[in-house]
């Protein structure tokens, strides 16, 4: 990495990581809508990120990489509409279905980025794609049936959905893994991964289990993690 791009990376995370802050901040202490607006701040920061990435290394950008911006766009939306559910809770089934598939298709950009970098750095894809497909198909339905046993989490309606999500991120976090294993360059996507998928459990309490929507511990874990992913997602931009 030469110095410009060290520079403006740890300075675009340094500014979104406050940011972060700022939200909690408003977050755990305002009314919703106050929160919603606030969200939006750090949300665009990683997009921005990821923007200044591309602006910054338009020349020797691998192909396909730039399918992280989109994952990240669908992030922000993902963010604003799952908020809105707050504001608006008699739309709260529509705000987290919509939020839900927003961050499903995030997912799907940043898979086809790994597999596109892949290939540009002449990685063997075929056990990376393939066996994390099985390991996701069995993982995930355990992992819905344990939360409701365990935790006591009633997915309702959103069973399918949920299961179907925690699938596509598990797969996408153990794919991205075995890149970083074979390749150096997937090390920081891969955290970033491994921090969205933490989040995502962290989150399924606050949403499927009863009196913990509001949890500040909870809140400030998922959130923290969230983000923290989403700014290593784009950090990525300026490494490949």
């Amino acid at each position: 990495m030469d110095t410009l791009t060290l520079v403006l990376s740890s300075a675009s995370s340094l500014v979104t990581a406050l940011l972060v802050a700022f939200f909690l901040v408003i977050r755990i202490t305002k009314k919703p809508v106050y929160g919603l607006v606030a969200k939006i701040l750090p949300s665009l920061g990683f997009v921005l990120m990821g923007v200044l990435a591309i602006v910054t290394r338009s020349l020797d950008l691998p192909f396909g990489a730039a399918f992280i911006i989109m994952g990240l766009v669908f992030g922000l939306v993902g963010d604003i509409v799952l908020d809105l559910k707050r504001a608006h809770s008699e739309f709260e089934n529509l705000y987290l279905k919509t939020g839900m598939i927003s961050f499903i298709v995030g997912h799907f950009f940043f898979l086809a980025a790994f597999v596109l970098v892949g290939i540009n750095h002449q990685i063997d894809l075929l056990l990376p794609m393939l066996v994390p497909v099985a390991i996701a198909l069995i993982l995930a339905p355990i992992t819905v049936i344990v939360s409701k046993k365990v935790i006591k989490a009633n997915f309702g309606k959103f069973k399918i959905l949920s299961a179907s999500y925690a699938g596509l991120l598990i797969y996408v976090t153990i794919s991205t893994l075995w890149l970083a294993i074979l390749d150096v360059a997937f090390l920081i996507p891969a955290i970033g991964m491994i921090l969205f998928l933490f989040s995502d459990l962290v989150l399924s309490q606050m949403y499927f289990v009863d009196g913990k929507a509001e949890n500040k511990a909870l809140v400030i874990i998922n959130h923290s993690t969230y983000y923290a992913a989403q700014i290593l997602l784009a950090v990525s931009l300026f490494l490949f």
